[in-house]
């Protein structure tokens, strides 16, 4: 009846104001694409532009104007409307998101990019997503792959990946500054300015954000308020005719409140200690194109990465170095190949404690990588066959080969129909070979439960098969489908081994190993619909389904617990209405099922914005979220936390542009 209910005045409302994600943009067009066929043009699939309504995968494009219209005021939410994806806020800096399941704070089959940069920490192979904390204007799309993309991106490019893109410096001219100030988002500032001198476009910025603590399920203060501050720049150079150089970095220095719950041997079995995460961090990134005349293009690129999320319970120091090449060229009319190499060197320290160690404390890792794939036109503007793979090396699992075969066919200039098979891996991580981590005390037993890692993991495995379809039903009214099976193997497990009699108590190791299986099933359907000049919709469904098993001698009881970690059925309704020249209103809608691992009930969730532009350059969004409830649980407790519930927020935001 509460779901009903909601949904009936959501309804209702998009009724009165009515587009989802509009379709305007500002991408590149390519040369040999006619209007009428064109859609978002993306690189992430192929790493070669090409038409995203052609892509044999599971795509969605974000563009700067579905950011816009979102109110988002962060990344993570951004993602909330996209099919296939599963995102749940866990508190007030936590986010725990995934792609077609196993979902987690430590979620960790999801490759993360930034302009072609890595965000992932090695520490557990996901993001902490309170360090992407991005200027939302300068994205100038988002490309996200439901799926495996590790023929061409590697290991952890598993369920899928998201490539964040942000904007040419001479995209962004001129002055911005924008101020928001809300309940829960207390003050958010931005500024940037962009230049150019001689045949360099540049800009630079800063962004400063507090951001107030949300509460525990007992509507206590969760103490975990999060201020956070950041700045960077990018400067595009024409070096010569046919090459261009690109130079961009940033700095950030974040601080988030937050409580310990430390496991002890003694009543009451954990103590509470208040502590702070100081994240702080840089990177810097150069990349050099040349177009040659015979049709192919290189692209070079370096970056230095330097990441310090650090905490009472543990210190890290983490720094990454990355080298990639890559060449495609169009051999002839019928192949298009893309091929390159890389090397990434990662050199880490991290200082624990008797609660949180690694074992050695720091380590140098090494990751080598070799990709070649192919194109091939069977029959012209009709079915398209691509082929390839990537080859790697690491320090963990040794070398790793992942295989690729996808076939579009286009039986009209308005329908594609693809399918796909693949083999992606996740390779282990710093923690799941290195970590000693006290999980519990058991005062029953009188044993101190500890996760530990182990040098023999292997990588997991999944092989993927997926089916898509994409009609344009009418130049107004496009729907994409897709269904997949992901069949995966060697899954993490933890096993549990004898007690050991240690000099700090009676110990039950709970050791990392491979003895897991399973599969996962799915459906996504997104929609978008311009009923009219002045109002679009959009909308998206997902329904996922898990069935994990331990095989035989396995004595884990966490693999099952990932079947309730994420919901079955998700669906999402934007709407946009132009009411005027000068005033627009939109309004979204998602539906989220439950979460039963941890009692998560469904929600239905309201967002609304009204946008009003001033004056020239001048811009006023008014933007309450969450609005058919005073708040609702969304996931479960983070590591050493208790869970939170995310509350209404309403937020005013005024934009200057000169």
């Amino acid at each position: 009846m509460r779901f009903w209910y909601k949904a009936v005045i959501s309804t209702a409302i998009l009724a009165a104001s009515g587009t989802g994600f509009a379709a305007n943009t500002n991408l590149e067009m390519l040369d040999n694409l006619s209007f009428e066929n064109l859609g978002n043009i993306i690189t992430s699939v192929s790493k070669r532009p090409e038409d995203s309504f052609k892509s044999a995968a599971a795509i969605t494009v974000i563009t700067q104007e579905d950011i816009r219209l979102s109110g988002a005021t962060h990344i993570a939410e951004v993602l909330r409307g996209v099919p296939g994806l599963e995102v749940a806020r866990v508190d007030s800096s936590n986010w725990a998101i995934t792609s077609r399941g196993f979902n987690d704070v430590f979620a960790n089959k999801l490759l993360v990019m930034v302009d072609g940069r890595t965000v992932y920490t090695p520490l557990f192979s996901g993001v902490y997503w309170d360090i992407q904390d991005v200027v939302l204007e300068d994205i100038d799309r988002i490309e996200v792959i439901r799926g495996p993309g590790a023929a061409l991106w590697g290991a952890n490019a598993v369920n899928g990946m998201i490539n964040i893109i942000t904007k040419k410096a001479e995209q962004t001219q001129g002055v911005y500054v924008s101020q928001l100030v809300g309940t829960q988002d207390r003050s958010i500032t931005e500024a940037r300015y962009g230049g150019t001198a001689g045949n360099t476009a540049y800009r630079v910025y800063g962004k400063f954000a507090d951001r107030m603590a949300t509460e525990t399920l007992d509507h206590q203060n969760g103490n975990n308020h999060w201020d956070s501050g950041k700045a960077g720049f990018r400067a595009d150079i024409d070096a010569s005719p046919g090459r261009k150089l690109t130079v961009q970095g940033d700095f950030y220095d974040a601080g988030i409140h937050l409580n310990n719950y430390i496991p002890t041997s003694t009543a009451p079995f954990t103590t509470v200690e208040p502590d702070k995460i100081n994240s702080r961090g840089a990177n810097v990134l150069a990349r050099l194109t040349q177009k040659h005349g015979d049709g192919m293009e290189s692209t070079f690129q370096a970056y230095y990465d330097y990441q310090s999320p650090s905490y009472g319970v543990l210190h890290q120091d983490i720094n990454t170095i990355d080298f990639d090449y890559q060449t495609s060229w169009a051999y002839n009319d019928r192949n298009q190949f893309v091929w390159g190499a890389g090397y990434r060197l990662v050199s880490d320290d991290f200082r624990g404690t008797p609660t949180l160690t690694l074992n050695p404390t720091s380590r140098d890792t090494s990751l080598y990588s070799a990709f070649l794939q192919d194109t091939i036109t069977l029959v012209p503007k009709a079915l398209d066959l691509t082929l390839g793979s990537k080859f790697e090396h690491n320090d963990y699992s040794g070398f790793e080969v992942q295989p690729s075969a996808k076939l579009a066919w286009y039986p009209t200039n308005n329908q594609t129909v693809w399918t796909s098979v693949s083999r992606s891996v996740r390779t282990p991580s710093r923690a799941e070979e290195d970590i000693r981590l006290n999980i519990a005390y058991d005062p029953t037993n009188a044993v101190m439960v500890q996760q530990r890692g182990i040098d023999a993991m292997k990588s997991e495995e999944l092989i993927a098969y997926e089916l898509g379809y994409r009609w344009r039903i009418t130049p107004k009214l496009i729907t994409d489908a897709s269904v997949f099976y992901n069949d995966y193997n060697n899954l993490r497990t933890f096993e549990f081994g004898a007690p050991e009699v240690t000099s700090g108590g009676v110990v039950l190791p709970a050791e990392v190993k491979n003895l897991g299986k399973g599969n996962t099933q799915g459906f996504e359907l997104a929609t978008t619909w311009d009923v009219t000049s002045r109002w679009s919709l959009k909308g998206a469904y997902t329904y996922t389904e898990l069935d994990l098993k331990n095989k035989p001698g396995s004595t884990d009881i966490v693999l099952a617990q990932e079947e309730g970690k994420i919901p079955k059925n998700q669906f999402n309704i934007r709407s946009n209405m132009q009411l005027t020249d000068n005033i627009e209103w939109t309004n979204t809608v998602y539906y989220v099922d439950k979460l039963p691992l941890y009692n998560v009930n469904d929600y239905v969730r309201l967002d609304t914005r009204l946008g009003w532009k001033i004056d020239n350059g001048i811009d006023l969004a008014l933007v309450g979220q969450n609005l058919l409830e005073n708040s609702h649980q969304e996931f479960g407790a983070p590591l050493q936390g208790v869970a939170n519930k995310i509350g209404r927020e309403f937020y005013a935001k005024v934009t200057f542009k000169y």
